[in-house]
């Protein structure tokens, strides 16, 4: 049996598992993964800095958010920080505020922008998780990707519906990190801005280029675009990623065995996502890191789409140092033959485990 075959026969039982696992996923409330959080490491009075488009939510006593999008107001910017019971406390901060206190740190810093699935608490713990992992400052852009009580693919088409309504505040959000680029002394010294978009976080990116909005001319604002896990159609990627020009360098990452992905485009009308492999068309401007080899298919499936977190970065050195350097706004050496394999049709490199 040739190598052909064998693939086909592999994708085939993939396929087979996949149907099994998300029929049974359906007949729950909730289809999505909750990957856990690694708050055993964190401490009273740690903190992290939240951008938010979210409706705030009126029957708490503390300051809450729901899971609209509050499309009559500009950007909601927070400080969370952790009490005495690790619990998340949110205190509201003015544009100038939130701007001074971001501007104290001398160290690199991450936008976040997390996917689908994730309620106001989850994106927190989510940017919390990876500030702790990677020892870099985070900003979590927190948008409305959780709907209670309804299951995951029904949940998936309101986060999309959400993240039409508001294309203008990722605008919005662009434009303060250019504020906080500029504003920032920090960075004309040795200290890094990069953007970390997942899964169906990377959605903003294609609507923005696709409405008329997208004229605005930034200069370089980003060292490093990570677009991770891609929930976005793979047809034709290359024509709005190449008009991408705020940012250094752009890492594309993929997996052929994503569970949630490749469950998006046979349950769905969606067709092949960027986030899974492919040997295509590439955008000219992008390098394309692909997982399949190092991740592939496992257990529990959430490894397979969020292999920046958890188990897969605590087991694997260079998926770990991978991730640590992106965030940090460093070039990645794809030169290094212990890290790296080059696809010898010349899409992009495979990582090694």
């Amino acid at each position: 049996m040739n190598c052909k075959n064998i693939r086909i026969r592999e994708e085939l039982i993939v396929i087979l598992i996949l149907t099994l696992v998300t029929l049974s996923c359906l007949s729950n409330a909730k289809a999505q993964d909750k990957e856990s959080i690694a708050v055993s490491e964190l401490e009273s009075g740690d903190s992290i800095y939240v951008i938010t488009n979210r409706e705030i939510d009126t029957t708490h006593k503390e300051l809450a958010f729901s899971y609209k999008v509050n499309e009559t107001a500009s950007l909601t910017f927070l400080k969370v920080t952790l009490n005495d019971s690790l619990e998340i406390v949110s205190r509201d901060l003015s544009y100038e505020d939130f701007m001074l206190e971001v501007c104290t740190k001398n160290s690199d810093w991450i936008l976040f922008v997390h996917g689908d699935g994730k309620t106001y608490n989850e994106s927190v713990q989510r940017g919390f998780d990876i500030q702790n992992t990677y020892n870099v400052n985070l900003i979590v852009f927190s948008w409305p990707s959780e709907v209670p009580d309804i299951n995951g693919l029904k949940n998936f088409k309101n986060s999309e519906s959400n993240v039409s309504k508001s294309v203008d505040h990722f605008i919005q959000l662009l434009t303060f990190m250019k504020d906080f680029k500029e504003s920032n002394s920090v960075f004309q010294e040795n200290a890094n801005l990069s953007m970390f978009l997942h899964s169906l976080g990377n959605l903003y990116l294609k609507k923005w280029m696709d409405s008329t909005n997208n004229e605005m001319i930034y200069d370089t604002i980003f060292e490093n675009i990570i677009m991770n896990s891609a929930a976005v159609n793979r047809a034709n990627h290359e024509d709005w990623v190449e008009r991408l020009s705020f940012q250094k360098r752009i890492y594309i990452t993929n997996n052929h065995y994503d569970y949630s992905l490749k469950g998006l485009h046979l349950y769905t009308s969606h067709g092949n996502q960027l986030g899974e492999e492919f040997n295509d068309v590439v955008a000219k401007n992008a390098n394309y890191v692909h997982f399949t080899e190092a991740v592939g298919f496992r257990t529990p499936t959430s490894n397979t789409h969020t292999y920046f977190l958890g188990e897969i970065p605590q087991q694997s050195k260079n998926i770990r140092n991978f991730y640590y350097d992106v965030f940090h706004g460093k070039q990645v050496d794809f030169s290094d033959s212990s890290q790296f394999v080059k696809r010898k049709e010349g899409l992009g490199y495979d990582i090694v485990f």
